[in-house]
């Protein structure tokens, strides 16, 4: 028995698949473990030595940019420009950025370069978008109540009028 209920609304073989893979999660926890790492291995073998990719999204990546990303860097959210962010300890990652966008207005040829990956802030951003006309109300707290960014005037309210 699994701890995911049966979905009515996805087509039936891929319900069944889903249960018939939950439920081998009620083994013993090391030998869940040892499946996911032998998973994750020939997900690795499976993109990088058995297949071409021409998804430009699953391609190789460099493998010092996938180590610097594993390392924490990718997984810690930087909000704010370079000397004001909005939280500490990261002012590593604050000097790693101005690096990186100087590289790569060197390499483009750009007078501007933004490297920080899209978050929650274009999540939120495109949200807005898809639903909100110009003229509709929105809640935009202020960031004094521990609002993010992108909820914060006058940001979603340029995008949406």
């Amino acid at each position: 028995m699994t701890h995911l209920a049966p979905r009515p609304w996805v087509p039936g073989a891929c319900e069944t698949q889903v249960q018939r893979l939950a439920s081998d999660v009620a083994k013993p926890s090391a030998q869940v473990a040892a499946r996911l790492d032998a998973l994750i291995a020939r997900n690795r073998e499976i993109h990088d030595q058995d297949c071409f990719n021409l998804n430009p999204a699953t391609n190789v990546m460099n493998p010092r940019a996938e180590a610097a990303l594993a390392s924490g860097i990718g997984s810690r959210p930087s909000l704010g420009y370079p000397g004001d962010k909005y939280e500490m300890g990261l002012e590593a990652i604050e000097e790693i950025e101005v690096i990186a966008a100087e590289l790569a207005a060197e390499v483009f040829k750009a007078r501007y370069a933004e490297i920080r990956v899209g978050s929650g802030a274009l999540a939120n951003l495109y949200g807005f978008m898809a639903l909100a006309r110009p003229g509709d109300s929105i809640i935009a707290p202020p960031a004094a109540s521990a609002a993010t960014s992108p909820t914060t005037p006058p940001v979603a309210r340029g995008f949406t009028g």
